[in-house]
């Protein structure tokens, strides 16, 4: 695309003609480059309000978003999982979670197994024999191959490379003599994680330190046990982690709307409405300064586009939430207390505002399917005029383009004229000269006789 406002004889090539009528070319042309400078202006304002149109574009499509998040029960709910005993149990919640309150006894955590070597005075000197170390888990086994020379540090090295789900570290115990021992653990926890360990040859002798164990707890007063710590499989959408074992403490885990977050999702949503409401509003005002209006003043597509949002709007019943909306300025108003108190009291009847229920679609997707139909790349108000704005940019280069070529075609034969006509002028005036020059030297002769 063409920038506006250039100088138009500096876009038309010169011929490279400095002679006398130079000015005069340079005024005939900037009389006839008139015409170029109206069409880079009318290229200016197409493009000020394809950029406009744009503008009006990314804002529909984030309060689409917003609509889109809310326009299902799950997207719009936003619950909250406290536990009455956070130090033993830890909760959290997604929105797939159903609303209750339940009770959880952690009796005892599960834990991964753990043996421990003899000692040794150093980890990378000493040597701990050599030969095969069968190292087994659960059901599975491997031999590790420990050559002459062997320290603890290629113990551990051999164990950590295996694929046997087993951790080795070494610790320094800080006794006076043979102070390193090699420690030995599953990487998972439960009673299946059971570690078998036989030196063989070596001089590795190893000790249970920590027996691998299952979680048991209790849950509404039913056993439960599990490999790990995790209790995700308990509540629908709702994760626990046992964190310590309270045998006889009943943690109360309860599920429930999360009010202040759920008013901020509708905060967000009232936002992004109105800061289209305000992009039109601001489009079609004069500026007292300029006198000249908003690019996209007057334009049917915007008023289309604020008549369609508010239509959508129209039969929700959002002032008993606490919103409504200003009769000057099409924006929407948020009472804070009366929205927080609308959630605490009824909060599914707020939901039903905004989500759709089987008796129908809510407010958010009534707005989603009117902004999806002004945003449609075939009939869409919005999408249609950024398109024909395009095309209409095209054409105005284009034209721009021929101007530009018929006006440095113009200025290449007026100079080719006007040096024409000079080359013409300073061969009469040598011939002037001559015959002056030869009329004085006549003049001369008859003057001597």
């Amino acid at each position: 695309m063409r920038v506006s406002g250039s100088n138009p004889l500096s876009a038309v090539d010169r011929v490279g003609y400095a002679g006398p009528g130079s000015d005069i070319v340079d005024r005939i042309m900037e009389a006839e480059s008139l015409p170029i400078q109206s069409s880079k202006q009318r290229l200016s304002e197409t493009s000020a309000k394809k950029n406009e149109f744009q503008n009006l574009n990314k804002l529909l499509s984030t309060l689409a978003n917003t609509a889109e998040g809310m326009k299902n029960p799950s997207g719009f709910r936003k619950l909250l999982a406290e536990s009455s005993h956070p130090d033993i149990l830890e909760a959290s919640v997604g929105d797939l979670a159903e609303v209750g309150s339940y009770e959880v006894e952690v009796a005892g955590l599960a834990r991964s197994e753990r043996h421990l070597a003899i000692g040794f005075p150093d980890k990378d000197k000493t040597p701990v024999g050599f030969g095969h170390m069968r190292v087994s888990l659960g059901d599975h086994g491997e031999d590790l191959d420990l050559a002459p020379g062997s320290t603890l540090n290629d113990v551990v090295a051999k164990v950590n490379d295996s694929a046997m789900g087993l951790r080795a570290s070494i610790i320094n115990t800080g006794d006076s003599s043979d102070p390193f021992k090699l420690l030995i653990s599953s990487v998972h926890t439960g009673e299946e994680a059971q570690i078998q360990i036989d030196p063989d040859t070596t001089f590795l002798e190893f000790g249970r330190q920590v027996k691998g164990q299952d979680l048991n707890a209790k849950f509404e007063g039913v056993d439960i046990k599990r490999s790990d710590n995790a209790l995700n499989d308990l509540i629908g959408g709702v994760n626990l982690k046992a964190m310590k074992a309270a045998p006889g403490t009943n943690v109360t885990v309860n599920v429930r709307p999360d009010v202040d977050r759920t008013a901020d999702g509708v905060r967000d949503f009232v936002k992004n409405y109105n800061e289209i409401q305000n992009f039109s509003r601001k489009q079609s005002p004069v500026d007292s300064a300029t006198g000249i209006a908003g690019a996209l003043s007057g334009d049917g597509a915007v008023r289309q586009v604020s008549r369609s949002l508010q239509s959508a709007m129209g039969s929700a019943s959002m002032g008993l939430v606490g919103i409504t909306t200003n009769p000057k300025t099409g924006e929407l108003q948020i009472d804070e207390t009366k929205l927080k108190d609308a959630l605490t009291r009824d909060y599914q009847g707020v939901s039903n505002i905004f989500a759709s229920t089987e008796q129908g679609p809510g407010l958010a997707e009534k707005l989603s399917s009117a902004i999806k139909g002004l945003q449609d790349r075939s009939t869409g108000a919005v999408a249609t005029r950024i398109k024909g704005l395009d095309h209409r940019i095209k054409t105005q280069d284009q034209d721009i383009a021929r101007k530009e070529e018929r006006l440095s075609t113009r200025r290449a034969q007026l100079e080719r004229t006007f040096a024409s006509l000079d080359s013409k002028m300073a061969s009469m005036n040598l011939q002037g000269q001559a015959l002056n020059s030869r009329f004085k030297n006549n003049d001369s002769k008859d003057a001597a006789i």
